[in-house]
């Protein structure tokens, strides 16, 4: 009987966590000459509040019935560093890295605690390497730069993918402590020898393979929690990389690239944080005010504007690629729009809030 009781509570503690772990999305637009808002879009939540990110079940049930969990799915039929990036593979030094791409834009501080060399100058072969200890431990694009031996790269569709790599993993398991991985429409993460392989999808282009991120395993495995240490100079790279994710999806498509405005990232923190403190997800805040509101008190004159907000998204990249898949967040990233700025903000009950402002100058 104390077994039973025993087992019902854990069983509680775990629906509990389960459900306490949440990531919404949401999408504004709105014309000077349309000041109407478009309720059937402007407040999009995904139907399943744990969509997109790992739920986190603590170690106190490591010991309940480990044996009934799945074994990680290894990829040993592939060969080793499968998947490179204009030979790039994980495990390379950062000499290799320079002698190919050359000297990165910037270097961004990543979640992880290793550093992001960032490559933007052709939006068209946006990349992102993950530097630690001079060694490659992170691979990132939505370019075409991607190589396989079993040739799967961008572009490639799910069932092809699903062909070549099979099941994807159900969760991954770091130390005590098991991270189920539930977003299973919008990207799949495999165990690909040394490396967790997160294939992208798109939804609205045939569920066609988007970007790729790699990220080596021991590395993957180390970080705590979700979010590893947040800090300031981590939301503001969150924010530099919104931004260059959201122009490397306009190059891919030909479009106009955007230009960072300022005023239009203030107020899209003020706006995050609001939400964070305030403890509500929506455009409109508690007091009233909207997106044109939020961008006007900057000083922002504007003819059109958009606004897309998320919460819980683990990273930048995570962030975004749900925004593109959801169909009124990716016409806003994709739309007629000449400036953007970009707000994060840690804290409040998603953990972390980001507000893309988006506007055409009057």
């Amino acid at each position: 009987m104390k077994a039973v009781k025993k087992m019902i509570v854990l069983l509680f503690i775990l629906w509990l966590i389960f459900i306490g772990i949440k990531l919404k999305v949401s999408q504004f637009y709105s014309e000077a000459s349309k000041l109407h808002w478009d309720h059937s879009g402007l407040v999009f939540k995904l139907e399943n509040a744990e969509k997109g990110i790992s739920e986190r079940v603590e170690s106190l049930i490591h010991s309940f019935n480990e044996d009934r969990w799945k074994k990680d799915k290894t990829l040993e039929a592939f060969e080793e560093k499968t998947f490179t990036l204009l030979d790039i593979k994980i495990g390379d030094s950062v000499e290799t890295v320079i002698e190919i791409l050359g000297q990165p834009a910037r270097q961004d501080v990543s979640q992880y605690g290793f550093q992001w060399y960032i490559y933007n100058e052709d939006y068209t072969k946006y990349v992102q390497v993950g530097i630690q200890q001079g060694k490659v431990v992170g691979l990132y694009t939505n370019s075409s730069l991607w190589q396989s031996n079993e040739n799967l790269q961008i572009g490639t569709d799910r069932k092809s993918v699903e062909t070549l790599l099979g099941e994807p993993l159900a969760y991954i398991k770091k130390g005590n402590v098991i991270y189920y991985l539930t977003d299973q429409e919008e990207s799949h993460t495999y165990l690909i020898n040394d490396y967790y392989a997160t294939i992208f999808y798109d939804r609205h282009h045939e569920d066609k393979v988007t970007a790729i991120q790699l990220i080596e395993k021991s590395t993957e495995e180390s970080l705590q929690g979700l979010y590893g240490e947040v800090n300031e100079e981590l939301r503001e790279v969150f924010e530099r990389q919104v931004f260059d994710l959201a122009n490397a999806a306009r190059a891919r498509f030909g479009l106009s690239l955007l230009q960072w405005e300022e005023k239009a990232a203030m107020a899209a923190r003020k706006h995050s944080k609001d939400m964070a403190v305030n403890n509500y997800f929506a455009h409109e805040s508690p007091h009233g005010s909207g997106p044109s509101d939020r961008i006007e008190r900057e000083g922002v004159s504007w003819r059109k504007s958009g606004e897309n907000i998320a919460a819980g998204q683990t990273s930048a990249i995570f962030a975004h690629e749900n925004w593109m898949n959801s169909l009124g967040h990716r016409e806003n990233i994709l739309g007629d729009f000449e400036k953007l700025g970009v707000g994060v903000y840690f804290g409040g009950e998603y953990h972390i809030y980001y507000t893309q402002e988006f506007y055409t100058p009057r």
